[in-house]
């Protein structure tokens, strides 16, 4: 290379190191930030049988509930609980703990009362997870997911 191109090489990297030395590292700090306990997940419910006049002007959710798998019996849930498969108890995403709600099959109109203590279930589609025995009292476990409608009581 001849010596200009050296020159305007040099020059271009002088001023490369001169800009970068410009910025403070605790300009970053200076941003807003939002303090959250957790992250949030919102999920629009899906509607089941739309075109039914009856259940569009209702007030309950309708979506898919599924039931934990036998390895969870024992361990603790998010609330801090032990899991157990024979209480009545649920898993959804957003509700608080110690939530009641109303879960009812919309097949056969059988329903139960639980109470959320888990945070769940994280399968695209499902909106509530159940005890094995609560999906029982509405449903068959060997389905293995409902169409369900969900009610919340307090």
């Amino acid at each position: 290379m001849n010596g200009s191109v050296m020159w305007y090489w040099g020059v271009g990297a002088l001023a490369l190191i001169i800009t970068s030395g410009c910025t403070t590292s605790d300009q970053h700090h200076n941003q807003p930030t939002v303090e959250t306990k957790r992250p949030v997940l919102i999920i629009e419910p899906s509607a089941y049988k739309k075109d039914n006049p009856e259940i569009k002007n209702s007030k309950v959710i309708y979506g898919k509930a599924s039931f934990y798998a036998n390895m969870f019996q024992g361990r603790k849930t998010a609330n801090g609980q032990i899991f157990d498969q024979g209480k009545l108890t649920a898993a959804h995403r957003t509700l608080p703990f110690g939530t009641k709600v109303k879960v009812t099959n919309v097949s056969n109109n059988k329903s139960v009362i639980v109470t959320v203590n888990d945070r769940g279930p994280f399968i695209r589609g499902r909106m509530i997870d159940l005890s094995k025995s609560a999906f029982r009292a509405i449903g068959n476990t060997r389905s293995g997911v409902l169409n369900v409608t969900m009610e919340i009581l307090k």
